[in-house]
């Protein structure tokens, strides 16, 4: 079966960006700069997506097995089982953000 020129390009695309990633040596996500996010990027930040970003290295280096899926439930399971206290602070900065 042929395969279309868009499908081979977008092959050849990730083969070099997998090639480049190896010869950065950038497999250790703790290693790349902290991302930086635009003010418009932040207005859409809900307070989980905010404690979702300060808590994903730590279950990552927690449960370094689980995917993608596992990881997510288990930053649902700690949000639902923050204190009101804790979770408020999550939501003033949100709030802070969307204005």
């Amino acid at each position: 079966m042929k395969q279309s020129k868009h499908f081979q390009d977008c092959e050849k695309a990730m083969k070099d960006w997998q090639e480049w990633a190896e010869n950065q040596q950038i497999l250790n996500p703790e290693e790349l700069p902290p991302l930086q996010f635009t003010p418009q990027d932040q207005k859409n930040k809900s307070a989980f997506k905010l404690f979702k970003i300060d808590h994903i290295v730590e279950v990552k280096k927690q449960h370094p097995e689980f995917g993608f899926k596992e990881r997510l439930e288990t930053l649902k399971h700690m949000w639902r089982n923050l204190t009101k206290d804790e979770k408020f602070i999550y939501v003033q900065k949100s709030k802070q953000l969307k204005f």
